[in-house]
């Protein structure tokens, strides 16, 4: 007979299988949930949910914009920064780097060389890839063209561009299959526990920007008031 722990593991395994999560994340048991009108349907939703590794996208109808598609992957956390770098390799040797907290507004860099802004985002990898109040990206645009890469908050890649075909190839190659209907954890309730309560060595996430700030030479101050 099982003990109460253990069905309560039995009926979250099959979401944990669903996806490699960063450690900082968890699916709340049943129990775990706040009440809300619609529990149910979302606890029903939540077991049928398609929160597996592979990626979805979408075709760029507004001439205005200046990108051909958006795509949005899921990949198991120990693989993300290696899908990152990749993804990566399609902007050009300049761009600029967007990062922030979460609901908070983002910094975007002037253009800077694209491996410098790779190496100083390196060394908070753990941090970027882990801690759910940190988000960070590349960003390349001119008045033609745009290609923008992304590491959301709760930790999967989203991604706009040009070249279809090379990103599937890309795709193929990290063994990520097109998955009609794809789903992502923030689709759900979920856990957050932050990064330096499970690993002593991580940097709290505004320890992570004020570096960042340093490297980028960004100025959070606020400018002196004008007055007429």
């Amino acid at each position: 007979m099982m003990h109460e722990p253990c069905l309560k593991h039995a009926r979250l395994c099959y979401l944990y299988s669903m996806l490699e999560l960063p450690v900082t994340v968890r699916i709340p048991s049943d129990e775990e949930i706040d009440y809300r009108p619609d529990i149910d349907e979302i606890l029903f939703k939540r077991r049928k949910a398609k929160i597996v590794e592979g990626y979805t996208f979408t075709l760029n109808e507004n001439p205005r914009l200046p990108y051909r598609f958006q795509a949005t992957v899921n990949i198991g956390n120990s693989r993300l920064w290696d899908l990152f770098q990749a993804l990566a390799a399609t902007l050009p040797d300049k761009v600029s780097c967007v990062y922030g907290l979460y609901e908070e507004d983002n910094v975007t860099t002037a253009l800077l060389q694209k491996q410098f802004v790779l190496n100083e985002l390196e060394k908070y990898r753990d941090e970027l890839t882990q801690e759910c109040r940190l988000e960070a990206g590349l960003l390349f645009q001119t008045k033609d063209i745009l290609i923008e890469l992304g590491i959301s908050e709760s930790k999967y890649i989203r991604y706009w561009g040009a070249e279809l075909e090379r990103f599937k190839l890309l795709m193929r190659s990290f063994r990520l299959p097109f998955v009609e209907g794809l789903e992502f954890i923030d689709e759900y309730p979920k856990i957050v526990t932050p990064l330096r309560e499970l690993v002593r060595t991580a940097k709290a996430p505004e320890t992570v920007i004020y570096y960042l700030d340093q490297a980028f030479h960004i100025d959070r101050r606020a400018p002196d008031p004008f007055f007429d």
